[in-house]
């Protein structure tokens, strides 16, 4: 594992690359003459996070970071806010530390004569809604309308969405510290039927991921399906013999996360196979995968690929639910999303958003199947990795997606 120290120069050097070739190239994309990020101590913007070197935790005071995409053609990359030396090699510094933001941020405009700003206001992106209020009666107050402020949701939806080469040569790396976490718990070595709970296995992922010194960007759930049980997530439970453990975790490095959910089945004594209708469950779940995923084509909008999925799926006898979501600097990012749990049917909103190129997702979907060892009752197999798209195809993150884990007892 890297080093606190080399994490964060490897977040830096991300961070650089980005604001350098990535944003000058997206401002021009999207028409962005002036795009203002305003933060307040401990009330950052979501996009915050995504814009500052790694050693900077929170906004001070009030953060303003301004991205113009000048007259010239020039772009710069400012700071109109109090100095900060941790800004150096990322930000040009345009206010010194007596000015007022806003009085600082109007002279900027003035003289860069933008036809509008674009600001983090949206109805419809979370992500892109970041502007408080009370900055925002401000902001409106400095310049007194003499600019229309807009929305800068189709720029920090780009933004946030889309992933540099170095990026996506980083991420199979990342994604492995989540495979190892999952490996190291489901195994003989930490699962003892009759005894391990899965509250324990819980437990034992965050233990795992804190010792590697980083976050889980939400708390991982491990639930079971066992014969003759109604409910197909149990928890809270002790694991038994005969069970199928489901786990759906995720951590965060480098300031990108992973999201994955796979499975186990826990042997019974004396059996060195796992039984073949189990096993034909989770080839469907694979299948079901490949469906989905085929399905995206740049231009697309998350609504056309499920629908697209769905009927394939129909076709081939596959009862199936896909509620797959874009990945990258959030677990549950930016862009156009391919169903929803609560909704397999057509998405308002973040379903018609289009797939772009260099962008990843969490392939996050399941299919129900009768298993006829355990007397034809339904299993559900749920399934998600992260997956990169790039070059009009996606890729996984690792090579065990189509292994299902067995416990030996």
């Amino acid at each position: 594992m890297m080093t606190v120290k080399e994490q964060y120069r490897l977040h830096d050097e991300i961070l650089k690359d980005r604001l350098e070739n990535l944003m000058p190239a997206l401002l021009a994309e999207c028409g962005v003459e002036m795009w203002v990020v305003l933060s307040k101590e401990y009330n950052e913007d979501p996009v915050f996070r995504t814009l500052v070197p790694a050693l900077v935790k929170n906004a001070s005071r009030v953060t303003c970071l301004v991205f113009c995409r000048n007259k010239d053609g020039s772009y710069e990359a400012l700071n109109v806010s109090r100095p900060n030396p941790r800004f150096d090699g990322y930000y040009k510094q345009a206010m010194n530390r007596k000015d007022d933001v806003f009085e600082a941020l109007n002279h900027l405009i003035a003289k860069k004569k933008p036809a509008k700003v674009h600001v983090d206001i949206s109805n419809e992106c979370a992500l892109a809604d970041g502007l408080s209020k009370n900055l925002y009666d401000r902001l409106q107050t400095a310049l007194c309308g003499s600019v229309p402020l807009v929305s800068a949701e189709e720029i920090v939806i780009r933004w946030i969405e889309t992933r540099t080469a170095r990026e996506m040569e980083l991420y199979p790396m990342i994604y492995k510290l989540s495979m190892d976490v999952v490996d190291e718990v489901f195994s003989a070595d930490f699962i003892k039927p009759g005894v391990t709970t899965t509250t324990d296995v819980e437990w034992g992922i965050m233990q795992r991921i804190n010792d590697y010194g980083l976050p889980f960007w939400f708390a991982p759930d491990i639930d079971l399906q066992r014969k003759g049980g109604d409910d197909f997530r149990m928890s809270g439970v002790v694991i038994e013999e005969g069970d199928i453990v489901h786990c759906d975790m995720g951590l965060t490095c480098l300031g990108l996360h992973t999201d994955t959910q796979r499975n186990v089945y826990i042997g019974r004594k004396g059996e060195t196979e796992i039984p073949a209708g189990i096993l034909a469950a989770f080839r469907t779940g694979n299948r079901f995968q490949d469906i989905v995923r085929s399905s995206f084509a740049v231009g697309k909008t998350g609504n056309e690929i499920f629908f697209e999925a769905m009927e394939k799926a129909k076709a081939e006898g596959i009862q199936a639910m896909s509620y797959c979501h874009p990945i990258g600097t959030y677990g549950h990012s930016a862009g156009p999303s391919v169903g929803m749990y609560d909704n397999q049917g057509f998405v308002p909103g973040h379903g018609e958003l289009v797939m772009h190129d260099n962008t990843c997702y969490a392939l996050e979907l399941n299919i129900t199947q009768n298993v006829p060892e355990w007397d034809n009752q339904p299993v559900c197999m749920m399934l998600e990795e992260t997956i990169g798209f790039s070059g009009g195809k996606t890729f996984f993150l690792d090579d065990k997606r189509e292994i299902l884990r067995f416990v030996r007892t």
